[in-house]
C-alpha cells in the first residue's frame, strides 16, 4: 500500500494520541492531542527513513518551502547547513496574536538517513520569553498533502 493510502486509512480511524505508520520506505509519526473524522490537533509530525533521499538538502528544502501549501503560513528556508545535513524552515510571516508570534518550524535532515520534523511554536521574540510548542490543527487532506510535499516523488 502506498504512503498516501496508508495515511488516509489511518486518519479515518480517529483517536487521541496519534499513530505511527510505515510505507514506501518512510516512517511517519503523528502525535496528536485530538482527532476526529476530518482533522487532527497535532503536536508534531515526524517523518523518517533509513536512507538519504535523492535530492540534495538545499534543493529539498527549497522544494518543500515552495510546495507546502496546507499550512496557515507559507514556509521559507531560514538556514541550510550542508556539512551537518540540516535545513531549517519557518513560517514566512508568523501569525501575531497580541505580542506573541505563532509559527511553524520544520527541521529537515539529510545525512546517511532522512528525517523531517514539523512543530508549531508560540513565543515573544522581543520579550525574551522561551518559545513553547503548541498544537496545530490540520485537516486529513492537508496532512496527506504535506507529507507528500515533504517526501516528493523521488523519495
Amino acid at each position: 500500500m502506498t504512503l498516501e493510502k496508508t495515511l488516509r486509512q489511518q486518519l479515518t480511524e480517529p483517536g487521541n494520541g496519534g499513530f505511527h505508520v510505515n510505507a514506501d520506505g518512510w516512517n511517519v509519526t503523528l502525535a496528536s492531542d485530538k482527532s476526529d473524522s476530518l482533522s487532527c490537533a497535532l503536536k508534531e509530525l515526524a517523518l523518517d527513513r533509513g536512507t538519504p533521499i535523492k535530492e540534495e538538502l538545499r534543493a529539498w528544502s527549497q522544494r518543500v518551502a515552495e510546495n507546502a501549501t496546507g499550512l496557515m503560513e507559507p514556509l521559507r528556508v531560514i538556514e541550510v547547513d550542508a556539512p551537518l545535513g540540516k535545513a531549517l524552515l519557518r513560517s514566512d510571516a508568523p501569525t501575531l496574536r497580541g505580542a506573541k508570534s505563532h509559527y511553524y518550524e520544520l527541521l529537515l535532515t539529510r545525512t546517511d538517513r532522512t528525517s523531517a520534523n514539523l512543530r508549531r511554536y508560540i513565543g515573544n521574540p522581543v520579550g525574551g520569553e522561551k518559545r513553547e510548542a503548541v498544537p496545530f490543527v490540520l485537516t486529513h487532506d492537508a496532512i496527506v498533502k504535506l507529507v507528500s510535499d515533504i517526501v516528493g516523488t523521488n523519495g
